[in-house]
């Protein structure tokens, strides 16, 4: 029971425990109120049909549809006034379709349906919670607001921004500009922009009604956005006011629009990452609302660097509007800071930093323009760069937990063989750099349900793991005897770390004795095959090192690549010293980067492409025309080279208790400094070669941290030996 009162909880979807096996429903909600209530709204959103009660007569009855999960619709025929005293609300939920379920999101497999609402007046607020019934029995949460499969929902006010762990802030951007502007008068100032003129143009933009359920969000609305840019395209909107706006950086941005005019206004409006992406691709995002005067729209956040307004209206009637744009993302503070006398690596730390940053969302996304949801290796590459850069791994934590634990034993992360061996590395990852043993034992199921899935795939006869048919090492092309080497490879640097995980944390109970298979090393580095290939065999130990120092001396770099197999390269450099090698890898693709403008690193790359770089950025083997992503998570892991490698801080044991100093110049670089987290807190670095080239540096760790070094003429801080 509750009483009158103002809790500003974000409401959960629910279901009965059964989940789809309990098709209908009856969500039920008692609550007392002390005082009358006035002016009530209740929005829902849920999958299959809906009769809504209140005090036990039907309100609305909600016919089922795919587009009921789109939205908080409002139901405008509920009580706008309740009496004090005891009420009770009941949704009696009818589904004959569920979320589809396939390999690539088997961990979803109990979020096929649910319900989403709340109610609300001044002074009063009440949400679907654990508190509901579903057939007289406590609900069961099916995931919080913004998880998958239904992600963000529009119509709901504009602070579940924070989503469903509460921990996403809206930040003001300022430093944007106006590339353009048609048909109107701009007046900006402290990130706003007043934007007067009269229409000239009047049409309305209707969002299709989507006709089937979808396994994720960005599928329904990259759905929706195609036929509305066909629509758009239609309605011809050349003489339309309008504005181009460049963020300067992608972000994962809302903005809003407040109508400050006496007629209502239509906005219709494209986002993209690129401007060749903004006038050409067919799947662009394209969105249209209608503002009343006096009130303020927010469009939901999604990743884009360019957005492109129409303002339409009756012609000749005057307009008069306040826009401003918002970044979206968790709340991270940055410990983690590089500075040199070399402005590439600079800039290439920073931007790496910065697409790290905004790919902190609900999970940890692979990208925030295209899938927005936790891919098993692109957030075990992202958590690479997050452990020295951020004070908090809890995306890291969530992302790891929501693939393990939903992934069911039978099933390959993803619906990818080798990205359960990738989210095993992620845990032994995240063990090393933070030291967390409590994560870790509270992943011991998951650990021990996946390790017997890969033992039950393992070849019994001759090691390794079992011949394979769904392996993606790479989005490069590569052969099917390239895809098994590179998953035997994927199999032994697993094997290796799960074996220092678990003599690092015996209390897990669990035993890692996976026979190898014996693989010759002119197999990976034939000259035949692909980058990808050749570099997991030098990192697996399966290519000796005689044979990786003789391949790595002649190489020169050349497509097919991607930052992907190009940070592996790099990272196989510098394990053998040849860190000025390693350099030029970064300095080409992440370099190449940037002088294409980059303000996030990309998910692809290629070394020649046209003036239209983001259209010949197809990857190799899946994506047409801009469809690829140019803010990739993935892409961040320069971070941690240079951090390790040109800062030179290296951790030899779990949780940074001891550390590695041995930093090293490259491409005449002189002098740098920078700050590297650790679970202890930052460990500060600074050095610079002397006139007769000698390197002389300074390190400052917490005492918790012992510090080796390696480096002549060494003054240490605290915690240094």
């Amino acid at each position: 029971m509750e009483t009158n009162g103002y809790d500003h909880t974000i409401p959960l979807w629910i279901w009965h425990e059964d989940r789809e096996s309990k098709p209908h429903i009856i969500l039920s909600r008692r609550f007392n109120l002390k005082h009358a209530l006035r002016n009530v709204t209740f929005q829902a959103a849920f999958t299959g049909a809906a009769t809504v009660s209140v005090d036990g007569q039907i309100v609305a009855r909600v016919e089922e549809k795919a587009g009921n999960v789109d939205s908080f619709m409002r139901l405008k025929t509920f009580p706008d006034s309740l009496a004090a005293g005891e009420h009770e609300i009941q949704l009696e939920l009818e589904c004959t379709e569920f979320i589809p379920l396939v390999d690539v999101n088997s961990y979803l497999r109990d979020r096929r349906v649910g319900a989403i609402a709340f109610m609300q007046t001044e002074g009063y607020w009440l949400t679907t919670d654990d508190r509901w019934t579903a057939n007289g029995t406590a609900a069961a949460t099916i995931c919080r607001l913004g998880e998958e499969p239904f992600g963000d929902l529009e119509e709901g006010p504009e602070w579940f921004v924070r989503g469903g762990f509460d921990d996403i802030k809206a930040f003001t951007l300022a430093d944007y500009r106006v590339l353009e502007s048609n048909r109107m008068l701009i007046n900006q100032d402290q990130g706003r922009l007043l934007i007067t003129g009269s229409y000239t143009q009047d049409a309305t933009l209707d969002k299709p009604e989507p006709q089937n359920l979808q396994l994720f969000y960005h599928l329904r609305k990259q759905e929706q956005w195609k036929i509305m840019r066909d629509r758009q395209k239609q309605m011809n909107l050349d003489s339309a006011s309008s504005l181009t706006v460049d963020l300067g950086k992608e972000h994962n941005c809302r903005f809003y629009v407040n109508n400050l005019a006496e007629h209502p206004a239509k906005i219709v409006w494209n986002g993209a990452e690129s401007l060749h992406e903004l006038e050409q691709y067919e799947g662009c995002i394209t969105e249209s609302f209608e503002v009343l005067p006096g009130q303020t729209y927010y469009t939901l956040p999604q990743g884009m660097r360019y957005i492109r307004i129409y303002m339409l209206g009756a012609p000749n009637r005057d307009y008069q509007m306040l826009v401003a744009f918002q970044a979206i993302h968790v709340d991270l503070r940055q410990v983690g800071s590089f500075h040199s006398d070399k402005g590439l690596l600079d800039r290439v730390y920073e931007v790496s930093a910065h697409t790290n940053k905004i790919c902190h969302q609900i999970g940890l996304w692979d990208g925030i323009k295209r899938d927005r949801l936790n891919w098993t290796f692109d957030f075990y590459l992202a958590a690479k760069s997050c452990y020295f850069l951020w004070d908090d791994y809890k995306v890291i934590r969530r992302a790891v937990s929501e693939l393990g634990v939903g992934t069911p034993y039978g099933s390959w992360m993803n619906g990818i063989c080798e990205y359960t061996l990738w989210w095993l590395k992620t845990v032994c990852e995240y063990h090393f750099h933070t030291g967390d043993k409590t994560f870790v034992l509270e992943m011991r199921e998951p650990l021990a349900r996946h390790m017997r899935w890969i033992e039950a795939n393992i070849d019994s006869k001759h090691g390794g793991i079992k011949q394979q048919s769904n392996i993606l090492i790479e989005w490069t092309p590569l052969s099917d005897a390239e895809k098994q080497l590179g998953l035997q490879a994927v199999f032994a640097l697993t094997r290796a770390d799960l074996q220092a995980l678990l003599a690092a944390v015996p209390e897990l109970g669990l035993v890692c004795d996976w026979p190898l298979a014996e693989l010759e090393e002119e197999a990976f580095v034939s000259a035949d095959n692909q980058l990808a290939t050749k570099v997991l065999g030098i990192a697996s130990g399966y290519v000796s090192e005689p044979k990786s120092r003789e391949f790595l001396e002649q190489y020169e770099l050349q497509d097919p690549l991607t930052p992907l197999s190009a940070y592996q390269l790099a990272e196989c450099y510098s394990k053998y010293g040849l860190h000025e090698r390693a350099f030029r890898v970064i300095a080409d693709v992440w370099g190449g980067m940037l002088e294409h403008g980059a303000t996030t690193f990309w998910e692809a790359y290629t070394l020649n492409s046209d003036r239209d770089f983001h259209d010949s950025l197809t990857t190799y083997t899946s994506y047409g025309s801009y469809r690829i992503s140019l803010c990739h998570a993935w892409s961040s892991t320069p971070v941690k080279w240079i951090s390790e490698n040109v800062l030179g801080v290296q951790a030899i044991e779990p949780g940074f208790t001891s550390v590695s100093f041995q930093p090293v110049s490259v491409s005449g670089m002189r002098e740098c400094q920078g700050i590297v987290n650790t679970p202890h807190g930052p460990i500060k670095v600074q050095w610079h070669l002397d006139e007769n080239d000698e390197m002389l540096g300074e390190i400052e760790a917490p005492q918790e941290i012992t510090v080796i070094r390696s480096l002549k003429g060494v003054s240490s801080g605290s915690g240094s030996n």
